[in-house]
This record gives structure tokens, sequence and C-alpha cells, in this order.
């Protein structure tokens, strides 16, 4: 049975590998018995049966008999299944890096080059992890360089922006 863990194990492993290359998984549609037809599943259900069994031959050893084979199954199994449904619940979201004018309302930023009511400058702003240098006119008054500001409305390119009020103590 040591031979039959073993062989689980690498082709797991192998068809693990292979995925990660190359999308073998199909569009992961389909009803509850597509899942016994998927790659993950046969993946991650070889990997965890051999992994499983291996172990328990190494640790227990042949004294559990087939009690350690229906672990193994079992475990395997799991594996697959809750493998299968965890990449096809990642495979339905949908990934929205775009930044729209509307997000950057409300949020605090930089001003790096001069500016008023009249003459725009411009404001560094952080959105989802990147720093943005857009074009802004300040709402009340002239800002200097470094003015703490947060955006309050964006019309086409050009944000409107006022200073950031320090909280009150």
């Amino acid at each position: 049975m040591l031979n039959a863990y073993l062989f689980c194990l690498l082709a797991g492993m192998v068809l693990i590998s292979l995925s990660l290359n190359d999308d073998v998984s199909g569009d992961g549609e389909g009803g509850p018995l597509s899942l016994l037809f998927s790659t993950p599943f046969w993946s991650f259900g070889l990997t965890g049966f051999g992994l499983s069994g291996l172990l328990m031959q190494l640790l227990v050893g042949n004294s559990a008999g087939w009690f350690s084979q229906l672990i193994a199954l079992s475990i395997g199994g799991g594996m697959g299944l809750a493998a299968t449904r965890l990449l096809r619940m990642i495979g339905r979201r949908e990934a929205d890096s775009l930044v729209r004018s509307d997000d950057l309302i409300g949020l605090e930023g930089v001003v790096t080059l001069a500016m008023d009511a009249e003459q725009r400058g411009f404001v560094e702003l952080s959105v989802r992890g990147t720093l943005l240098r857009r074009p802004a006119l300040s709402c009340k008054g002239a800002l200097a360089p470094n003015t703490k500001v947060v955006v309050v409305a964006s019309d086409d390119h050009t944000l409107r922006v006022e200073t950031l009020q320090p909280p009150s103590l």
C-alpha cells in the first residue's frame, strides 16, 4: 500500500504543478457531478490521499490496515472537494483596479504644486496602493505645497479640494 500512497502523492503533485502553469481546470461550471471530473478535485484529492496515507503508514505502520486507507480516502476526497469549491468561488470574483473620479472623493492628499480657486495646482493621493498625481483647484483661497487636503468634488479631470482641518480637542 506504501507504493500506492507514494504514486498518488506524486501524481497529485504533478497535476497541481501542471495546473499552475496552465489553466486546465475549465470554466468550473456544471452540476454537482462535474466536481468529480475536474482537475482540481483529482489534483488535491490524490495529493491528500497520498500524503495522509503515507504519513499514517510511516507513523502507525500496517497495524491500522483498512482503517488507515478509509481515513486517507476521506481526507483526499475532502481536500479535493474543498479545493474545487474554493477555486470556483475565487474564479467568480471580479477584479476591479480601475480608479474612477468618484473613488477619489473623500480621500486625503498633499498639495505638490500651489493652487487657488482660479489657478490649477497638483495633489498627490494614495488610492488602492497606488500614488496618483492629479490637477486640482482649491475651493477656498490659496493652498501652498505640502498642505494636507481632502477631495470634496471631481469635475472632469480636475479635483476640488479643501484644507484638512486638524481634529479639535
